[in-house]
């Protein structure tokens, strides 16, 4: 009962939120289907609603999508100019960003492309697959390690994601490596060139962290993840002193008895 109403919040709040959208539905799918060449329908996508409204991309005759819309909605907006922190960036400057890092993650086999970025929406490929948050700890078992090594990979890149948190890292049992979606938290200078230590730091500690959430709600006896997770995790570590994060530190992170930095500038 819980749940059902839970998602009925979340749909009427993508509605409430439609209701501002600054590009309008029927101009991003004559633009969608005009670059694809052909005729598309938008699904609304409840589950991504963030810092902008998702829609699915189904070309005629498709029954699965090819593409996600992320479009800009000003009621969204205007809760976004609200953060105390002070961290709001336009949403044009946003989508760009996020464009740019997308586009740096697909050359490297590591996100979806970007097929086109307007000032007020931008369309990328669509991922199939589950986000990190949402497997089982027998499978996190697996594709931890892969994202952590996949993280290094990206900021060996130059590439820095702003917010590689778990919901973001999606995996697919068809293949071996992880893909990275929704770059979306602006901050200030580059997101492409070198990335400092403190970057490269803050982006293990926001995945390690973000698995803490799967805790949540679950009963006291219940909060930690079996042994074998943290031994997994601990290995890992152990073999990249570099990164100046500790083995201990790093399954503190994992188990909520940690909290993770801030995020560089």
């Amino acid at each position: 009962m819980i749940e059902s109403m839970v998602k009925l919040k979340k749909r009427l709040g993508f509605f409430y939120a439609e209701l501002g959208l600054i590009a309008g539905k029927g101009r991003i799918a004559e633009t969608v289907s005009t670059r694809l060449g052909t005729p598309v329908r938008l699904r609304p996508f409840v589950k991504g609603r963030g810092w902008g409204l998702k829609y699915l991309v189904l070309p005629e005759g498709a029954s699965k999508p090819t593409h996600l819309v992320k479009a800009a909605s000003r009621i969204i907006e205007r809760r976004l100019t609200r953060d105390p922190a002070g961290n709001y960036h336009p949403y044009n400057q946003r989508f760009a960003r996020e464009a740019e890092i997308l586009g740096a993650l697909a050359a490297i086999g590591l996100g979806p492309s970007a097929l086109l970025c307007e000032d007020d929406f931008f369309v990328r490929e669509y991922v199939p697959g589950r986000c990190l948050y949402e497997i089982a700890e027998s499978e996190l078992i697996v594709w931890l390690p892969r994202a952590l090594e996949a993280l290094e990979q990206m900021c060996d890149a130059g590439i820095f994601h702003t917010d590689p948190n778990a919901e973001n890292v999606i995996v697919d049992p068809g293949s071996r490596r992880p893909v990275f979606i929704d770059s979306e938290v602006s901050v200030s200078g580059p997101a492409l060139g070198t990335v400092s230590p403190e970057r490269r730091l803050f982006c293990h500690e926001r995945l390690l962290a973000s698995l803490s959430w799967k805790l949540s709600g679950v009963s006291d006896a219940e909060k930690h993840f079996s042994e074998e997770l943290p031994a997994v995790l601990q290995e890992f570590y152990r073999s990249r002193e570099s990164l100046n994060l500790s083995p201990e530190r790093a399954a503190a992170l994992l188990q909520g008895e940690a909290v993770q930095r801030e995020r560089p500038l």
